[in-house]
């Protein structure tokens, strides 16, 4: 009756006229105190205890809301709440603050006149109980009523997610909050060491960057929950207010180098890896900005870089998907996940949505569903390869037992020849005869097509290798000249970004039939690479190279590419190098006429230069 009359009582008080009393309650039930509660904005961040209690009640305004959340404002926020202990016996509670980030939290009324500070921006040994959340132990005699002020006070998300219960109900709490931390700490480090050891097996990049990323989002977590500060550096409070961020950007890296190779974006549109360098570009900003910026401006950084990435990720993947590209499929799924988690997260950061417990561990759960369902597809990769491989093995049995079965009928008709009549076995002979010269011009038609570029119908660079040390050796026999030309189009690749790779394709072929033409029966000319040419001219000075290769780069300049009804100008930087060699080595010929190539370039391409030793030494 007595505690009945004191609740009365203190309910009818003018200075709680705006505020309820929340009655603790005594079972295991949690209790979220925040709609419970009255805040004050401090912005200024100077106010004291003393001048929040002489406020008037109209300073003071109803959260409105179960977890207390107020955005990213930087203000400090002052909050009271009643308490009232209705049982008829002493009882403990715990307050425990769902926020393991928030900077500074002072808590007055716990114990008399003591007051608890804690904070992530103040030692781990400073708070009354060791965990990796914010508790306050709280003790009410039997109905007894009390007033409990906070201070909060972050440069993070100013975001209280109290809740209320007994010490019994606190521990029954952590013990299954632990258990699942473990299962999905160790869930993390299963597929980083899983991937990591198909790394190592298979080289193949895509799960080594899977392995750095799972276990950067690991880091990442296990920041976020309060566990780093708790285990691994409770004294090192600056490094602890980077690392959140840091660890977030970090994670985005590893992430948009395994969407970039998993999903094969090096050999689809150009468009996909300039975005994906602007987004690495983003990233080394934003991981600059967590180590040198202000901490609010890192943390905003790296949210927006994450949604970023997260949706630009899920496009690339539904647009690899329409192009037919299988395994994109899963990652679809996965990254769908990670946004909405992603979001979730944020939003509730932002007080735009409550914050609650599966706000949280959003990002955990949708984290993991997207880790598992990218192992999911890795390992689809894996089988895929493993089918690839066997259908190739069936196309190879099928094509042995093609030539088997070739072989078998060869040797009945073998035998039909050699019980047939004298005029069937010569018929036979001569028909097996053509069919062998047929084979054999075949077999002379392939080895000569193995000797030349397809594209232009030139010479190799093998057939180069082989016939200039072929030319060279001769020329040291006999001690008579020979020259080289290294000749390379000029600003070829801006015919193939202007016209198309096919017109490339056209310009080096036309390039090759105006340089062939001009050649000598017995000079040699080879496609180098790419868009250079080398030409071997045997019993040449270097007076008669020299002329030939303004003749060639006249003829070039003088003669467009004609490719659908455009004329594509072209011009041609030759490098000469001619002597009587005195060694047979043909990679020092090479190298001075490259040498000489790369003085025409410098010189302002479409022009010759001679190979001269002296000059190149005071160059």
């Amino acid at each position: 009756m007595l505690a009945a009359l004191r609740v009365l009582l203190l309910l009818l008080l003018p200075s709680l006229s705006q505020a309820s009393v929340l009655s603790l309650p005594a079972t295991g039930q949690a209790v979220l105190p925040g709609p419970f509660m009255q805040v004050w904005q401090d912005p200024q961040q100077r106010a004291t205890l003393d001048d929040v209690r002489s406020l008037p009640d109209s300073a003071w305004q109803p959260v409105g809301r179960r977890d207390a959340s107020f955005g990213y404002t930087g203000s400090a926020y002052w909050l009271r709440l009643q308490l009232h202990n209705p049982a008829a016996r002493p009882m403990d509670w715990l307050l425990l603050i769902g926020n393991p980030l928030l900077d500074y939290l002072d808590a007055y009324g716990l114990e008399g006149e003591r007051v608890y500070r804690s904070g992530d921006q103040r030692p781990f040994a400073a708070r009354w109980l060791e965990h990796r959340q914010l508790l306050l132990p709280l003790s009410l005699a039997a109905g007894e009523s009390r007033e409990l002020i906070l201070r909060m006070q972050t440069e993070g998300s100013a975001n209280l997610s109290a809740s209320l219960m007994t010490r019994e109900a606190f521990n029954r709490h952590e013990q299954r909050m632990l258990l699942l931390q473990g299962l999905f700490f160790g869930a993390l480090a299963a597929m980083c060491i899983y991937n990591l050891s198909i790394f190592i097996i298979t080289r193949d990049r895509n799960y080594l960057w899977y392995s750095l990323f799972v276990a950067s989002f690991g880091g990442y977590q296990f920041i976020q929950l309060g566990f780093a500060l708790q285990w691994l550096w409770p004294h090192s409070l600056a490094w602890h207010q980077l690392s959140f961020p840091l660890s977030s950007t970090v994670a985005i890296l590893f992430g948009i180098l395994f969407t970039h190779g998993v999903l094969d974006l090096r050999h689809a549109s150009q468009r996909y890896t300039q975005v994906v360098r602007i987004l690495l570009s983003c990233t080394a900003l934003a991981i600059g900005l967590s180590l040198f910026a202000p901490y609010r401006v890192a943390l905003l950084a790296s949210f927006a870089l994450v949604i970023a990435c997260a949706v630009l990720a899920c496009l690339f993947t539904l647009l690899r998907w329409r192009e037919g590209y299988k395994p994109a499929r899963l990652f679809a799924i996965g990254w769908f996940v990670l946004i909405a988690a992603s979001l979730f997260s944020i939003l509730s950061g932002t007080g735009l949505i409550a914050h609650s417990r599966l706000a949280l561990h959003a990002q955990q759960i949708g984290g993991l569903i997207e880790l598992a369902v990218f192992s999911i597809a890795l390992a689809a990769r894996i089988r895929q390869a493993q089918h690839a491989q066997g259908l190739a093995q069936m196309q190879l049995l099928a094509q042995e037992q093609q030539l088997s079965l070739e072989q078998t009928k060869n040797l009945n008709l073998q035998r039909q020849l050699n019980e047939g009549l004298e005029t069937r076995v010569q018929q036979r002979t001569a028909a097996l005869e053509q069919a062998l010269a047929a084979l054999s011009g075949a077999h002379q038609q392939l080895s000569e097509l193995s000797r030349r570029d397809s594209l232009t119908g030139l010479f190799n660079r093998q057939t180069l290798n082989e016939e200039l040390r072929r030319s060279l050796a001769q020329a040291v026999r006999s001690q008579r000249p020979m020259a080289i030309l290294m000749m390379d189009l000029d600003h070829f690749k801006q015919v193939n970004d202007r016209y198309g790779h096919l017109a490339g394709d056209a310009c080096l072929h036309h390039a090759a039939q105006r340089l062939q033409q001009r050649l000598r029966a017995g000079d040699l000319l080879a496609r180098f690479g790419g868009e250079e040419f080398v030409a071997v001219l045997g019993d040449t000075d270097l007076a008669g190279a020299h002329g030939l290769a303004e003749q060639l780069r006249d003829d070039l300049a003088r003669h467009p590419c004609s490719y659908q009804d455009q004329s594509i100008e072209l011009t041609i930087s030759i490098g000469v190098c001619a002597e009587i060699p005195d060694s047979a080595d043909s990679k020092q010929l090479l190298n001075r006429a490259d040498q000489a190539l790369y003085r025409a370039k410098a010189g302002g391409r479409n022009r010759v230069e001679n190979y001269e030793a002296s000059s190149l030494n005071e160059a």
